[in-house]
This record gives structure tokens, C-alpha cells and sequence, in this order.
């Protein structure tokens, strides 16, 4: 059986209770303790944000939704 453990926020108490973790699990090799990515890093917001303004300056040069979707049913 497989368990998970989320601990949302990152501050001091945090660290410390992953640093006491680490220390009891020790060099166990059933148990991993990773950092899971969440979020956009700020270039990709950056990126996103340059896309959408394009969008918006240009929308001439895209198709409707009637015409995507005629595209991929033909």
C-alpha cells in the first residue's frame, strides 16, 4: 500500500518538518520525499502573457471554433 503526504505551504515550519522527516526515514529506500512542481514559472507567465496580447492585438489572423472544428472532423 502506498501513502501520500502533502504539505502545502513553504515557510520555516515547513522545512522543519521535512528536515525531521528526512532524519527518520533516514536511507530507507521505500520511502521518497520530492518536491512537486506546481505553477508556471515566471516565464511562462511571462510567455502566456505575450501570447494572449497577440491574440488580442491580431484577431483577424485566428479561425472560430466553427472552423477549428470543421477542420479536425474532416
Amino acid at each position: 500500500m502506498n501513502y501520500t503526504i502533502k504539505i502545502a505551504e513553504n515557510d520555516k515550519e515547513t522545512g522543519k518538518l521535512i528536515k525531521l522527516i528526512k532524519e527518520l526515514v533516514g536511507d530507507n529506500p521505500f520511502v521518497s520525499i520530492y518536491e512537486e512542481e506546481t505553477g508556471l514559472s515566471p516565464e511562462m507567465e511571462q510567455e502566456l502573457d505575450r501570447r494572449y496580447l497577440h491574440v488580442l492585438k491580431n484577431q483577424q489572423e485566428g479561425k472560430s471554433w466553427d472552423e477549428v472544428k470543421a477542420g479536425l472532423l474532416h
